[in-house]
């Protein structure tokens, strides 16, 4: 699920600060490469309107919790992975009672021991224990990007304090508290419906622009990832306006949503995720094709969606400090 926030970190460890940038100055752009039109600060406007894009955990005077673009894309590590680590245990303990109760009673199969059936008997539950070692070494960093992690990353934008809150497990950069008017938002403010298919939002901070929770200034470029992935190019910038207005001009400027998001982890909703279709294709009877290949892959998606709640189970719920919760306050 968090694969572009593990990369990111990753991306991090193979480089110094100056030295990626360095490179980034190095970079020039192509011949026919378009050039990027981001927005001149979050000061200014982007979009005429304004969309929440069903994004937001949370809304109030002070903050707003805003959702990741991967919340869907989790289930499938979590179904695979831990189906095989059940089988290897599944296997370890069936041959290890088997191997107990014919050592405690002295027969096997109706016969008597023998020395090689001893040397038989203790092969299969060791063997099936090296190899669920070896899977746990070498695939639990995978199964952890969707489970036995936290249930999900959120983004706190308070109008208060004028900080954003990055709400990470500390492998995929931990707490971080950054500068509301520092952070430059990759997005081209300049985009059409040719040109863009919407995405997602993608905010970045240079070194020093924020604090961890002890109050050290970050040493490394910090980038988070914001919204629900939008449909088209009017959205993406729509949604950023909402985050905008609500951050420069207050609540009134952006309109609490109808619905916020829940965070209980209800089976229908792993469904829905995993189905992926919105109401639009069955008001278009053109695109009721991919309702009749949704329908054919039913199988395939329950699975999908098995595995997307499970992983939710298996996650916790994170929570700010008590010290980001009362901030603004």
């Amino acid at each position: 699920m968090y694969f572009l926030e593990r990369g990111f970190e990753w991306s991090k460890s193979l480089m110094s600060y100056e030295d990626a940038t360095e490179e980034l100055n190095k970079k020039q752009r192509q011949p026919g490469q378009a050039e990027l039109q981001a927005p001149e600060g979050v000061g200014e406007s982007v979009s005429a309107a304004v969309y929440e894009n069903d994004s937001l955990y949370s809304y109030n005077d002070t903050y707003i919790d805003v959702r990741t673009p991967n919340d869907e894309k989790r289930g499938v590590i979590t179904i695979f992975a831990g189906s095989i680590y059940s089988m290897m245990i599944y296997a370890f303990v069936m041959t290890s009672a088997i191997a107990v109760e014919s050592f405690v009673s002295g027969y096997w199969a109706g016969e008597p021991v023998s020395g090689s059936d001893y040397l038989f008997l203790s092969f299969f539950p060791l063997a099936f224990l090296v190899v669920l070692w070896i899977l746990l070494k070498y695939t639990f960093r995978f199964f952890r990007l969707e489970s036995l992690t936290a249930r999900r990353i959120i983004v706190r934008f308070n109008r208060i304090t004028r900080k954003v809150y990055l709400l990470r497990p500390k492998h995929l950069g931990g707490i971080r508290i950054m500068d509301w008017d520092k952070t430059e938002v990759l997005l081209d403010k300049s985009m059409s419906e040719v040109e863009g298919t919407g995405g997602f939002i993608i905010l970045g901070w240079d070194r020093g622009d924020g604090v961890d929770l002890q109050g050290t200034r970050t040493d490394n470029f910090e980038v988070t990832f914001v919204g629900k992935p939008t449909r088209n190019a009017s959205e993406l910038l729509a949604f950023w306006e909402y985050i905008r207005r609500y951050m420069e001009d207050g609540p009134a400027a952006a309109p609490a949503p109808k619905k916020l998001l829940t965070k209980f982890p209800w089976p229908w909703l792993s469904f829905k995720a995993a189905w992926g279709l919105d109401t639009r294709f069955f008001r278009h009877s053109g695109l009721w094709v991919f309702v009749v290949i949704n329908i054919l892959i039913l199988p395939a998606i329950l699975i999908h969606a098995t595995g997307h709640w499970l992983s939710l189970l298996l996650c916790y719920e994170p929570r700010f400090p008590r010290v980001i919760e009362e901030a603004g306050l």
